[in-house]
């Protein structure tokens, strides 16, 4: 029953391989479509790019046209694949419409949260692993966030920072490894719970402190540095704990081989003393010794 649950398995995790490739395949046709119609359309003589004006700021549409098209393809393909084992029909309208509208505020996000560089910068200050405790400090949410918005900001910093588009930068893989271990400890339905009541406890923490001090230091900060603190102190027990259970399996461990020691030599040490025939010596001894003590008495 469990090779044939096994195989089970196996052809499902094939099939599912399978029609991940195939997708994969359709986007790559789909965007190399794209780009010779685009080179198409410029040999044609297409007019020089416009400018537009984007959170007070101007860009060039025609520099990023090809990076917002590969990041909706991009999107479009997670998307797909999703679902792909539990809905392989078409999507109806209303969802389609969904994951357009939801694709589109994650490259909003992606250009609202800056550039890649500037992202590592934040993500890697000095003892960042510390700092970095806090999930929702990782994805610049609030605690309150949705499971949507952290979704949506996860993709959004991952199609930023993902190594393969930012072979160029160095430490990007180390800023992609946070984002992703901020959002598998959000994932954790437990971890996730526990994160948001250190935060609480951490604004209220920063509140009391903002009121005893006259209410004349920044609110935002204190309560940003005593959620950081209550992160740190949460962590700093958490391995002072891993260090005793460490300790003792070290002393148990020892305590074993010291025994296991003291068998081994017992073991050898009564196989010489059969191998030199110290036991029938002894025996001998005693024999003899009895010998005379019953010649004497028979003497007497």
């Amino acid at each position: 029953n469990n090779q044939i649950a096994k195989k089970g398995m196996q052809d499902c995790t094939d099939q599912l391989r399978i029609q991940e490739q195939e997708e994969l395949k359709r986007v790559q046709e789909e965007l190399r479509r794209k780009t010779e119609e685009e080179e198409k359309e410029k040999k044609e003589g297409e007019k020089e790019p416009t400018k537009v004006k984007v959170d007070n700021k101007t860009e060039e549409t025609g520099g990023d046209d090809d990076d917002e098209e590969e990041d909706d393809l991009l999107n479009d393909f997670f998307s797909e694949v999703e679902t792909a084992a539990t809905k392989p029909n078409a999507k109806p309208k209303e969802e389609a419409q969904k994951d357009s509208s939801r694709n589109n505020i994650i490259r909003v996000q992606k250009k609202d949260l800056g550039t890649s560089q500037s992202q590592i910068d934040r993500l890697l200050v000095p003892h960042y692993e510390w700092r970095n405790l806090n999930p929702f400090l990782v994805l610049d949410l609030p605690h309150t966030a949705s499971e949507d918005d952290i979704s949506k900001r996860y993709k959004a910093l991952s199609l930023l920072l993902h190594p393969d588009k930012c072979r160029s930068l160095s430490h990007a893989k180390e800023a992609y490894d946070e984002v992703q271990r901020a959002k598998k400890t959000l994932d954790d339905e437990h971890k996730g719970r526990h994160a948001r009541q250190l935060v609480e406890q951490g604004m209220k923490v920063g509140q009391k402190e903002w009121r005893a001090n006259g209410e004349k230091e920044s609110l935002e900060d204190l309560q940003s540095c005593a959620t950081q603190k209550i992160f740190a102190e949460i962590e700093n027990k958490r391995r002072e704990i891993e260090r005793r259970e460490q300790k003792q399996e070290q002393r148990e461990r020892q305590q074993e081989e010291e025994e296991l020691k003291k068998e081994k030599d017992d073991r050898q040490f009564d196989k010489k003393w059969r191998e030199d025939n110290r036991v029938e010596k002894r025996i001998g001894n005693w024999r003899d010794f009895k010998k005379k003590g019953s010649s004497k008495k028979q003497r007497l």
